[in-house]
């Protein structure tokens, strides 16, 4: 498949880009570690991208760039890039990645590491850091500057590297970059940063060892296991995780198998929620909260006496729409047995046909009183029932629907949420798939890890 000539630029750049900052690099390289050092720092590189491969990149990603963060602060810059290159490309040929994909992967890789272990030279960092001094005494104002701009070194890697991957996947998928960034990186930065720290650790039991018997190398294999443990538990944990997601689909689309006209719906109300949110900036758990809510909003339905009516073709009497009406609350004791969704998940499901002027049910709460993701859900439960064939009228156009949400702003929804929705390119996007397509088929329930990002994983080797 011939790529975009917008990509092509991007991954020229990206290219050049490395290799400009590693020729910098280079006139101010630290001395050459040994051979050996830096094949080991390679190896375990290339070993940890490889354990990597079956877990959800979108979770967790490779551990392999704390190894590359410790070859930065360990040799410099130019010796940093180079053990993210090799290793970086052995893995690429290892996976098969077409030459495109290889030269970006090793590209942004190297160019993370030489940016970041140059802005932390030129903040006054010392290579090695003052932290690693095995004789004399520790300069303790030099350890605490040091270790203070480990943290920005780390960032700075980050950055670049999550930088570049979204521009890669946003010019690949036609997707906005803010959005293939907030879904990717944003929630998970400070984690990274975070689990970032494990370079001092690998750092220090290589200078440690290297003093002692002179070969520092054997001290990584005193940190690899460790991470390569701790990263089969967390993918173990996401496969149950996304075990337990495929269940609530299944047991979502049977109880909508009921009603023709809306099969398929509570994924769509999803992805629509998931949309609206990431638009909204919210936070990565919040972002879980909404999606989750937005599944489960009508499971209530299953019960019994809603059978007739879902399966009714005309529109419902006031004593039908008064027991359907009941949904809400019912939906919401189904999800409150499962302990981890009460709270705010419950909440969101009962209120999520409340009205922001106060006229809506179960209880009539009005504005902010109403939970954020209820107003989420609102708003595209609305948008796809609109978009929906039913036995009564047709599906309405993208127009439409945007004329009938800025009317009802302000009394049926927050106005703040229709206004997003309005906006984004995003939403609209699936309200013209949803209506070039069978309803049933516009969404495909399919695992969390392939669905909102999964271009993470057409680029990215991996980041934690």
């Amino acid at each position: 498949m011939k790529l975009p000539s917008k990509i092509s630029l991007f991954v020229a750049a990206i290219a050049i880009s490395a290799l400009a900052s590693s020729c910098v690099a280079w006139w101010h390289r630290s001395p050459m570690p040994g051979v050996w050092e830096l094949s080991s720092f390679a190896l375990v590189a290339f070993l940890l991208n490889q354990s990597n491969t079956q877990l959800r990149v979108a979770a967790i990603g490779s551990t392999s760039f704390v190894v590359h963060i410790a070859g930065g602060i360990l040799f410099g810059g130019f010796w940093g890039g180079l053990i993210a290159g090799t290793s970086t490309l052995a893995s690429s040929l290892a996976l098969g990645h077409p030459p495109i994909k290889l030269l970006f992967n090793v590209s942004q890789r190297t160019l993370s590491v030489v940016l970041a272990t140059t802005i932390y030279s030129i903040l006054g960092g010392h290579l090695p850091p003052a932290y690693l001094q095995m004789a004399g005494a520790l300069d303790r104002n030099a350890v605490q500057l040091d270790l203070a701009l480990f943290f920005i070194l780390s960032a700075s890697y980050l950055i670049v590297n999550s930088f570049s991957v979204s521009g890669a996947v946003a010019l690949t998928t036609g997707r906005r970059f803010k959005d293939v960034w907030n879904l990717n990186t944003r929630g998970v930065l400070g984690y990274d940063v975070g689990a970032s720290s494990i370079a001092i650790l690998v750092a220090w039991l290589y200078s440690r060892v290297e003093h002692i018997y002179g070969y520092g190398s054997l001290g990584l294999l005193g940190v690899v296991l460790p991470i390569i443990v701790v990263r089969h538990i967390y993918a173990l944990y996401y496969q149950l995780q996304d075990s337990g997601q495929e269940l609530l689909e299944v047991m979502v689309k049977a109880i909508e198998a009921r009603d023709p006209y809306t099969s398929g719906h509570s994924l769509r109300v999803r992805e629509l929620s998931r949309t609206i949110a990431v638009e909204l900036n919210l936070s990565s758990a919040e972002l879980e909260q909404v999606e989750t809510a937005a599944l489960l909003h009508d499971v209530g339905k299953i019960h019994e006496e809603f059978a007739p009516l879902l399966r009714k073709e005309s529109r419902l009497t006031p004593e039908e729409t008064a027991l359907m009406q009941t949904h809400a609350a019912k939906s919401a004791e189904l999800v409150g047995i499962i302990s981890k969704f009460r709270g705010v998940i419950q909440d969101s499901v009962r209120h999520h046909h409340e009205r922001w002027d106060g006229q809506g049910y179960p209880d009539g709460i009005a504005g902010s009183s109403i939970p954020l993701c209820s107003r989420i859900i609102l708003v595209s439960d609305t948008i796809d029932a609109m978009t929906t064939d039913r036995p009564y009228r047709k599906r309405m156009t993208l127009d439409t629907v945007v004329t009938e949400l800025t009317r009802c702003k302000g009394t049926q929804f927050d106005p703040a949420i229709v206004d997003v929705a309005n906006s984004s390119v995003a939403v609209r996007r699936l309200i013209l798939e949803g209506s070039s397509s069978d309803s049933d088929t516009s969404y495909q329930a399919v695992p969390r890890s392939k669905r909102v990002n999964w271009p993470k994983n057409v680029w990215r080797i991996g980041q934690a």
